[in-house]
């Protein structure tokens, strides 16, 4: 605050030559705009930390800046006086060519606002000693250097494309309700279903094989971006087809560009969900089947008590003699079933997992190894990245038992899926074995 409302003494002079009641004003309009490169409209632009220690430094009262008419002939005399004091001059044509320039190479590739972008403006200008035109004026240089430059970046992303990607682009459009149309390609991935797994992985294979030039994205600012994307998403495919060819291509391909992150990201969260869900319900479904054997063979312990009894007092009767009318067949095959699957629950889980993933969820891999690829610089996932390149490698192959020696195993397969996955003859299970992975 020092720094930008300080007097320095030609200040104070300059200021004590006008009368008493116009001087805090005076003040004001000179060190607001030695700071900002352009005048105060009303007292209050001025803060009030800074009215407050300028009136100090002139032995006033801070309220005195309401007598101070910021509109009047005297205050746009003062304007003219401070740009002499100061050392300004009039902004001539060399100054506007550069300034325009300077618009055009520093300032519009970042992609700030209007408003951000006019007060670098007034900054260039007050550091240059130049007193700029109006400030509408100016607004329209700035407005005018922004839009030309979205234009050339529009028209220049349009050449980059090829006639394949422009052809498929076009139909996008043409039939925007199609799988790959533009009015699909801007839906949301919706939930975990193998239906929106696959149409997800339909998108992102489209955008592949557009090969768009990602480059563009990191030659200019990424306010530029989310600015093409909020408005494109916002625009029907018959708002599109009014745009000049070269602009329509620009603004879909930057679109879509951004766009591929957002689906691989939707695309890692319904397989993630999809995974878990796959867990979460065969779980859910084994232990309410164990619930129900256990609530069908309610009171067991009374059972074989009585059943016990009945052998002692019996020994050498026969058992559907002595046993049946206390326990029928069927209960005592529930208890027998209880039993054994306190025993199994991994192994029944597993089971029910890898029934679901291979008569329902499979279909969905062969897409998604087509567009997703997996990479890490922690040597810990070496391990299951080698595993998924060599699902990948397999995907088309109809073999179902692979030998153990061609498999990547160590530090992928879990010790209690040893047995699910590896057969006893030293097979591995390639279904069972991309549950694991996936898993």
């Amino acid at each position: 605050m020092i720094g930008r409302w300080s007097l320095s003494f030609a200040d104070i002079d300059f200021v004590n030559s006008k009368p008493a009641l116009t001087r805090l004003g005076l003040a004001a309009q000179l060190k607001f705009f030695a700071s900002l490169g352009f005048f105060a409209i009303d007292p209050g632009s001025i803060p009030t930390d800074g009215l407050s220690y300028l009136a100090e430094q002139l032995g006033v009262e801070a309220g005195e800046i309401a007598g101070y008419d910021f509109s009047s002939r005297t205050a746009r005399r003062h304007c003219a006086e401070i740009l002499i004091h100061l050392g300004y001059h009039r902004m001539k044509r060399v100054d506007r060519a550069q300034l325009t320039e300077w618009i055009a190479g520093e300032l519009c590739p970042g992609g700030q606002s209007i408003n951000a972008m006019l007060e670098h403006v007034f900054l260039w200008c007050r550091d240059r000693r130049i007193y700029g035109p109006s400030r509408k004026e100016l607004e329209r240089v700035v407005r005018s250097q922004r839009q030309d430059y979205l234009d050339t970046w529009l028209i220049g992303a349009s050449d980059r494309l090829s006639s394949d990607a422009v052809a498929l682009l076009e139909a996008s459009l043409a039939d925007p309700d199609s799988s790959t149309g533009f009015n699909r390609m801007k839906g949301d991935a919706g939930q975990a279903t193998l239906d929106n797994i696959l149409d997800v992985t339909e998108k992102l294979a489209f955008i592949q094989r557009l090969d768009l030039p990602h480059d563009l994205l990191t030659a200019t600012g990424k306010p530029w971006v989310d600015q093409i994307v909020r408005r494109v998403a916002g625009e029907k495919a018959s708002e599109m087809r009014r745009h000049a060819p070269a602009r329509q291509l620009g603004l879909y391909a930057i679109y879509l560009m951004s766009r591929e992150a957002q689906l691989t990201d939707a695309m890692i969260d319904l397989l993630i969900e999809t995974v878990h869900k796959i867990g979460t319900r065969s779980k859910r479904k084994v232990v309410g089947d164990i619930a129900k054997d256990i609530e069908r063979v309610y009171g067991k312990e009374r059972l074989l008590v009585e059943i016990a009894s009945a052998s002692i007092n019996e020994p050498s009767g026969r058992i559907c003699d002595v046993i049946f009318p206390i326990a029928g067949k069927a209960k005592l095959a529930a208890i027998v079933k209880e039993s054994h699957a306190k025993g199994a629950l991994d192994r029944r889980i597993y089971k029910v997992m890898r029934g679901s993933w291979a008569n329902h969820y499979r279909r969905m891999l062969p897409s998604l190894l087509s567009v997703l690829e997996f990479r890490s610089n922690n040597a810990v996932w070496r391990p299951v990245l080698a595993a998924l390149d060599w699902i990948r490698s397999k995907v088309d192959g109809g073999c179902r038992f692979v030998p153990l020696q061609d498999v990547p195993i160590d530090e992928v397969i879990p010790a209690r899926w040893r047995s699910s996955v590896i057969d006893d003859d030293g097979r591995v299970n390639r279904i069972s074995y991309e549950l694991c992975v996936l898993t």
